[in-house]
């Protein structure tokens, strides 16, 4: 049947028509020139089976009849398509159709323009202006008229007129047997033939008060049946066949919905709870089957599936039910025994279908025409990368996909193939002109940097709407980038390092730390036992061009010994030279010389300043000490940071007694420019690390800890500014990630 009455998903969409037809716009129509006589459905889609047309993305069927169906238009444009054929008419906005007939009427003002567009007659004229202005097209049915009016004494309520054109004269009829106490808001017209109507109205008052719909006979213009729509709103679907009515329930407030079944001219109806939905669409057919679906656009704005998005048949002499369609959006009346529906199947995509039954009795779907579009959600536009770089500030791996209909809940996963460990990101396809677009910038899901070295990746789209399979996509990415100087993981992100009491060896990813969005435990990772044996641990950075960052270590007999960086572990131990407890501060990882090598500085008790340049030799990895100068007794703690402020080589900064920083910038011979004061404060800390670029900006970062166990225990990052003047900025502050009971040094 034909709606007046709008659903909710499409009243917006209807009130955007302008009706800008003039009368005499469309003279006889093309399909005219044919000669083609009217058909019913069955035949027309047994001509075309060889050859089903396909029709525009946006068309949505508004009008049907025995030789074809209307569809408007996204542009407010409408076309009739003819079964037999495929042949379309364009036709203008403010047009609209009816069900069962090949009639269509164009509206502009008070005047409306039918058609007939089997091409059996000429477009006829009528003008309701003689109604009144208030006068309001509500329906076609046939070459008929239906128009709300005001009640003439002025009395409250609306008369329905049916106004036809026959030969040539306009006919108006007042419909007779509604009720007088009508109410005027909430009047819907729906055609069920060319011969019947129903309509919806409200009795307000009396002991019939309530929700009615009443059957009207065309021919006659009269009630021929009147009953209450119980649990009927004014969004409701009345079916109409010989022998029943039936209706949707309105949504409980939990979205249960039912639906009312009655026999023609019985008070009485039965009830049949079918499930939860919101905008449910019901047709009679062949006085046996009920057809429902839930049409929510078509069921792709929810994100749960619903049985209720498929059309289901049911029948109401045995209750058996039959799914013939996946998804719906419109149902109408075709014939006695016929609907047709715009839906779709998994199958054969989206289009106009026309549903009947078939030689074994139950209901089946015949595509009429396509619309060239997969119900099912498909994958229409793709881009991955193959490698990424995550050296430096913003970079990131993209991955974009564009699918055929939007509704998707998008996963990815991203697996480094040698760890296991994952990055996962969600994503809902929201717009599918626009696509989804995932951004991996380089950190697994607990924040920590992302190895280097090759990964799986697998994307699954699940619809919404359950309807269909997900699509699945998968594929390999490498994660390339040079070493960096304080890396022991092989991510490109520094990594502290630290002790414990029993001389365990672990590491900490300073990413993961300076990462404020991730509020979980920090990820540490055992490097093994045995380290006590040392009462030195240096961190250098790459001493001899092995890419990776190597260890120090001065035992307590003085020996210093040298661990060669293999990306996550180290070779065995090689031994440097004898004599190194003479030095009570050790740091290393600043290039003094400007050979690309870091070289090690070491300050014996008396107080001087001892450079050892880095050879690049794994065997003799250092070349003879160097005295840099004296005075260097008034610090208790020296920290090689890297390049600071944008110097020629790398620098150093030394913390006084009274807890000073000061900065000594390298000039590029091993020696430093006169020191700058940083600030004070910095005796709260047990451990400055020269960590390096902690944040991808290009900058050396310096790494404070306090493992006393006091109330500043934690870690804070000081980030580099590049200016020597002021060379860090505010602190992130990690206070109480990491504990004293942890570890012993950190390093």
């Amino acid at each position: 049947m034909a709606h007046a009455r709008k659903s909710r998903h499409r009243l917006a969409a209807a009130v955007a028509v302008t009706l800008a037809v003039t009368a005499g716009v469309l003279t006889s129509p093309a399909v005219a020139a044919t000669g083609a006589g009217p058909e019913t459905a069955a035949v027309a889609a047994d001509q075309q089976a060889a050859a089903v047309p396909t029709l525009p993305q946006d068309s949505q069927l508004v009008g049907n009849g025995p030789s074809g169906f209307l569809t408007r238009h996204n542009d407010g444009g409408f076309s009739w398509t003819r079964y037999a054929d495929g042949v379309t008419t364009a036709l203008p906005a403010g047009s609209r159709g009816t069900v069962r007939a090949d009639t269509v009427v164009a509206s502009s003002g008070t005047v409306h323009t039918v058609y007939d567009m089997s091409g059996a007659s000429s477009p006829v004229t009528i003008d309701i202006g003689f109604l009144g202005p208030d006068a309001t097209l509500m329906d076609l049915v046939g070459s008929t008229l239906v128009v709300s009016v005001p009640k003439a004494d002025g009395s409250e309520g609306r008369d329905v007129h049916l106004v036809g054109k026959p030969d040539g004269t306009i006919v108006d009829r007042t419909v007779f047997g509604l009720p007088t106490g009508m109410a005027a808001r909430d009047l819907s017209s729906q055609v069920d033939s060319p011969d019947t109507l129903s309509l919806l109205y409200d009795v307000p008052e009396g002991d019939a008060a309530g929700r009615h719909t009443a059957v009207v006979d065309v021919a006659t213009a009269t009630v021929v049946e009147e009953r209450p729509a119980t649990r009927a709103d004014y969004q409701t679907d009345v079916t109409l066949s010989a022998t029943h009515l039936a209706w949707a329930e309105a949504p409980a407030a939990n979205g249960a919905v039912a639906l009312e079944v009655a026999r023609r001219g019985e008070s009485d109806s039965t009830r049949i709870p079918i499930g939860y939905g919101q905008f449910l669409q019901t047709e009679l057919m062949d006085d046996d089957w009920l057809a429902y679906a839930e049409t929510t656009n078509p069921g792709f704005l929810q994100r749960h599936p619903n049985p209720l998005y498929g059309l289901t048949l049911r029948s109401l002499t045995t209750g058996q039910t039959v799914k013939v369609l996946d998804v719906v959006d419109t149902i109408r009346s075709q014939s006695d025994t016929e609907l047709l529906v715009q839906g779709g199947t998994i199958e054969q995509g989206e289009g106009i279908y026309r549903i009947a039954t078939g030689p074994d009795g139950l209901p089946a779907a015949t595509l009429v025409a396509s619309l060239g579009r997969p119900v099912a959600l498909t994958l229409v536009g793709e881009e991955t990368p193959t490698s990424v770089d995550f050296d430096t500030a913003g970079s990131k791996a993209r991955f974009f996909w564009k699918f055929g209909r939007w509704g998707a809940d998008v996963r990815l996963v991203v697996t480094h193939e040698a760890s296991g460990k994952r990055w996962t990101s969600f994503a809902d396809d929201m717009y599918s002109s626009n696509g989804v677009t995932m951004d991996w910038t380089g950190q697994f899901d607990n924040a920590v940097a992302a190895y280097h070295g090759t990964y799986t990746w697998k994307m699954t789209a699940t619809p919404w709407n359950g309807i269909g399979p997900a699509v699945e996509r998968s594929g390999t990415l490498k994660v390339v980038g040079k070493a960096h100087p304080h890396d022991y993981s092989d991510s490109g992100s520094p990594d502290l390092l630290l002790t414990n009491s029993a001389g365990r060896l672990s590491s900490l990813d300073v990413r993961q730390m300076f990462d404020n969005r991730y509020q979980g435990p920090w990820e540490r990772t055992d490097r093994g036992g045995g380290w006590n044996t040392y009462d030195r641990i240096i961190a250098p950075g790459n001493l001899a061009g092995s890419s990776y960052a190597d260890l120090l270590g001065r035992d307590r007999t003085g020996a210093l010994w040298y661990y060669r960086g293999t990306g996550h572990s180290f070779a065995p131990r090689t031994k440097v030279g004898s004599g190194w407890q003479i030095y009570d501060k050790l740091t290393a990882g600043s290039d003094l010389t400007g050979d690309g090598r870091p070289d090690l500085l070491a300050t014996d008790r008396s107080g001087v300043l001892w450079l050892y340049k880095a050879t690049g030799n794994e065997q003799a990895p250092f070349a003879p000490r160097k005295k840099i100068g004296g005075g260097w007794g008034g610090y208790n703690r020296l920290t090689a940071t890297g390049n600071l402020a944008g110097g020629p080589t790398g620098d150093l900064v030394a913390r006084d007694a009274s807890g000073v920083l000061w900065l000594y910038l390298g000039k590029g011979d091993g020696t430093f420019a006169v020191r700058t004061r940083i600030s004070g404060g910095w005796n709260q800390y047990t451990d400055l690390v020269g960590i390096g670029d902690a944040d991808k900006d290009g900058r050396a970062d310096l790494l404070a800890v306090d493992h006393r166990g006091t109330t500043t225990d934690g870690a804070d990052i000081y980030r580099g500014t590049g200016d020597y003047r002021a060379p860090f900025t505010n602190y992130y502050l990690g206070a109480g990630l990491i504990h004293a009971k942890d570890f012993d040094r950190a390093f």
